[in-house]
């Protein structure tokens, strides 16, 4: 499989489509009408929990909503955002685990249930209501925007030795008996710019995403500029913002510096300044990363703790309090792996939640 760690591309994916309403507009705008028909996008919740195993952890962005449907007599429908800057080909094999464990998680819930409504009515003496049988079906949505062509298979069976060809004798033949399925593809790469469609938040997410890879965002860069002026007088806007211009300083798209200050500053007299700050911190802070990285080989582990505390000094604004607490956790780790993954953890995300939920997954259990 691929080994492309939880990146900066997936932070940005992930922040933008955890907001409901741009997760709702982006599924109307991408799914199938026959889908869309059977979809109550009124209903849409962003699901918590997370249902990805510790070896998936770094191949898969987690990003789940559950819905109604419209029937007379709804039912729960799950949809997986699945996002891949690269072809995948085992992307298909990740999504089927994903799925199982969903189920797992879902199937141990219907049992705890179960056995505590079953206990409560023997004290009352009632009868016990139905037993669930069945678990929530799962949608899931490949979003592709790499600079390469998608050529990869997105039938599952593929994965399956003499299935590759599902007109094969075998294939017919072992048809009902194997699994089989595949994701709704949303191809960003192959997209035109005409086709792009929506509300404001989806037009500047999707036209960001499919040229990232392009020197100076392919000329693009005054109307995703335009677009996030529009944005920024949303709910959530300001944020979102704030995600864009985190990700398009650390992406390496030779942007020139004064430019983006020029045209945020035109664009947004009040708030230019503010976020022309928030892209220099991107920008300063990467430098300072490659610069201490190459330079120190005496004293790594301190040096790496001092680098992932000066980089989330520079990007967020938070009590001193937490900041201590981060710097205590840090000094129980001495693996200089995993101190060089927070460091890279520390320039990727978008927002400092997610540093620290990093971080809790890496602090040894036995300190």
């Amino acid at each position: 499989m691929a080994n492309e760690p939880v990146n900066l591309h997936d932070a940005f994916f992930k922040q933008y489509l955890s907001i409901r309403d741009a997760a709702a507009d982006f599924l109307r705008n991408h799914l199938p009408q026959t889908v869309l028909a059977q979809l109550d996008l009124t209903q849409l919740e962003l699901v918590k929990d997370t249902f990805v195993d510790e070896q998936l952890r770094n191949h898969f962005s987690d990003l789940v909503y559950r819905t109604q449907t419209t029937a007379e007599t709804p039912v729960a429908i799950a949809l997986l955002f699945e996002h891949k800057s690269y072809p995948d080909e085992w992307v298909n094999f990740q999504i089927i685990r994903y799925a199982v464990n969903f189920w797992q998680q879902e199937y141990a819930q219907i049992q705890a249930d179960y056995a505590t409504t079953k206990t409560e009515a023997k004290k009352t003496g009632e009868e016990p209501p139905s037993k669930q049988r069945t678990l929530t079906p799962i949608l899931p949505l490949l979003v592709y925007h790499g600079q390469r062509e998608w050529k990869v298979s997105l039938r599952f069976a593929r994965h399956l030795t003499g299935l590759e060809d599902p007109k094969s004798p075998l294939a017919q033949a072992l048809d009902p008996y194997v699994p089989d399925f595949q994701p709704h593809f949303v191809n960003l790469t192959a997209m035109s710019d005409a086709e792009i469609q929506g509300e404001v938040v989806t037009r500047l997410f999707v036209l960001v995403l499919k040229h990232i890879f392009e020197r100076g965002l392919g000329g693009h860069l005054d109307e995703i500029l335009a677009l996030a002026a529009e944005v920024i007088r949303q709910p959530n806007g300001m944020a979102m913002v704030v995600a864009l211009l985190r990700y398009l300083g650390r992406a390496g798209i030779q942007l020139d510096k004064d430019e983006v200050a020029g045209k945020l500053a035109e664009l947004l007299p009040t708030e230019g300044g503010i976020l022309m700050q928030t892209m220099a911190e991107e920008w300063i802070a990467e430098g300072e990363i490659k610069g201490r990285r190459a330079g120190h080989q005496e004293g790594r582990q301190e040096t790496l703790r001092a680098m992932v505390l000066r980089v989330l000094h520079r990007r967020f604004t938070t009590g001193e309090e937490q900041f201590q607490q981060i710097e205590q956790q840090l000094a129980q780790i001495t693996d200089e792996t995993v101190l060089n993954e927070l460091v890279d953890a520390a320039l990727d995300v978008l927002v400092l939640p997610d540093f620290v939920v990093r971080l809790q997954k890496v602090i040894p259990t036995d300190v």
